[in-house]
């Protein structure tokens, strides 16, 4: 009886170890496949030979993604989201503007609706435009009267998911995250006239600290020869590219007054077709960070990343002129944050497609960027504020993405960070604008590679 009784302890021991043996295992695997911690993003080197014909292709995984906080569900009346109707009633105003636009924004790479099949294009080997096309023709169809548009109803749980595996990763509790085998050099895109050279110097200074061998496309909005040679001789990585101003004026004049800000979507596109990849800052951004593949990652599947200014609203600053223009009201936006937009990361994808349209076109209509004669109106109080490229920016996003709310914040006076903060990827600071901070010296004492 005592041997029987030892053999069956025994049985259910080698059982217990072998259950426990086979969870380990099981977990360790899991973990691997799905860790929680930024550094386990493995990238390949850039260099390598496997990563030249890579397509980031989000598709089936955006779509087969299981939510883990389910942010987009949860009830918050105050904060204005996306709808078949408002995609719709913005898609429909860029294309009763594509008659007008339509050459010039050619010229820049973007595509006509009223043959996207042709007109989408690849920008760079990167560009999975084949995915671009199929997820347009999936959800967006120009009716035969040439003006409606119809956006099937499939693009809103897209969207959702987008939205939730976004926020998701505030806390670091997704489900599972997008996988890349490698990760494209990102191009740094810099900015200014000659009024600002001295702060861009600045800038350079700690793009040779964090990236001193990244490329860096500088847009000459009108700096000095002087400051143009000094720039060849001393940045050896800078590609200097001159802003076409005279093509643009022919459609928009006002282009060349830069305190309108309407030359921005036109850099960010113009570099974004060259590159597919963009890191962008004013010349006043001062990097504090290399650590930006958390973000890049993430946006291949957004495309686009920007970092909001939490308790500035947008209905703050931004004329009701502009809310007008999209057809929209400032009241529904008093709960929207304002981002910045001298600061952004930026990819190819179908959706930055659609928002750089939308921003371009909005740039070429004085009543749009501009606004002039409205006045924005806060809380029921007007004011003078107005940030343009900035406030048209932040418009055209909230069509696309859902706002979190204040269930999960830390500072329930805050709403959780939009799906498209850079905060939903990674939670540091990356690089701070520093209004002028000049480095007059560093190009003519420095040596930059």
């Amino acid at each position: 009886m005592q041997r029987l009784k030892f053999t069956r302890r025994l049985s259910f021991l080698r059982l217990f170890s072998t259950l426990f043996f086979c969870t380990y295992l099981y977990f360790m695997l899991h973990h691997r496949e799905y860790p929680d911690n930024q550094s386990s993003y493995s990238l390949t080197p850039m260099t390598s030979d496997e990563c030249y014909d890579f397509k980031p292709s989000t598709d089936q995984f955006i779509r087969k993604y299981k939510p883990y906080s389910l942010t987009v569900n949860r009830p918050n009346v105050n904060r204005v989201k996306p709808t078949i109707e408002r995609i719709r009633n913005l898609l429909e105003i860029i294309r009763s503007k594509e008659d007008i636009y339509q050459p010039l924004l050619e010229r820049f790479g973007v595509f006509d609706m009223t043959n996207p099949t042709a007109s989408l294009k690849p920008y760079t080997d990167e560009s999975n435009i084949d995915e671009i096309k199929t997820l347009y023709n999936r959800y967006i169809k120009l009716m035969p009267d040439k003006k409606a548009i119809h956006v099937d109803r499939r693009i809103m749980h897209y969207l959702k998911q987008i939205s939730s595996y976004l926020s998701d990763g505030l806390g670091n509790n997704r489900t599972n995250k997008y996988r890349v085998r490698c990760l494209r050099r990102p191009v740094f895109v810099l900015a200014c006239d000659q009024s600002f050279f001295n702060e861009l110097q600045g800038a350079i200074h700690t793009l040779n600290t964090y990236w001193p061998d990244h490329k860096i496309a500088f847009y000459n909005l009108g700096i000095t020869s002087d400051q143009e040679e000094l720039l060849r001789e001393k940045c050896k990585r800078c590609t200097i590219i001159k802003f076409p101003f005279s093509d643009i004026e022919d459609y928009a004049l006002y282009v060349g007054t830069l305190r309108f800000y309407s030359f921005k979507p036109f850099v960010i596109q113009d570099a974004l077709r060259r590159y597919g990849t963009i890191i962008y800052g004013d010349s006043s951004i001062r990097f504090k960070s290399n650590s930006f593949n958390p973000v890049l990652i993430d946006n291949y599947i957004r495309g686009f990343a920007v970092r909001e200014l939490p308790n500035h609203y947008l209905s703050c600053f931004t004329r009701t002129g502009t809310f007008g223009w999209f057809n929209q009201s400032y009241s529904q936006f008093d709960e929207i944050y304002m981002s910045e937009a001298n600061f952004l990361v930026v990819t190819d994808t179908f959706l930055t497609r659609l928002i750089m349209k939308a921003w371009l076109t909005c740039a070429l209509e004085p009543e749009c960027i501009m606004a002039l004669g409205s006045k924005s109106n806060c809380r029921g109080s007007s004011t003078t504020y107005h940030r343009y490229d900035q406030s048209a920016m932040v418009i055209i996003l909230t069509h696309f993405f859902f706002q979190g709310t204040k269930s999960s914040w830390g500072d329930q006076h805050l709403n959780d960070p939009a799906p498209y903060d850079m905060f939903t990827s990674i939670q540091m600071n990356l690089g701070d604008i520093k209004r002028g901070y000049q480095d007059p010296n560093y190009l003519s004492e420095k040596k930059i590679p």
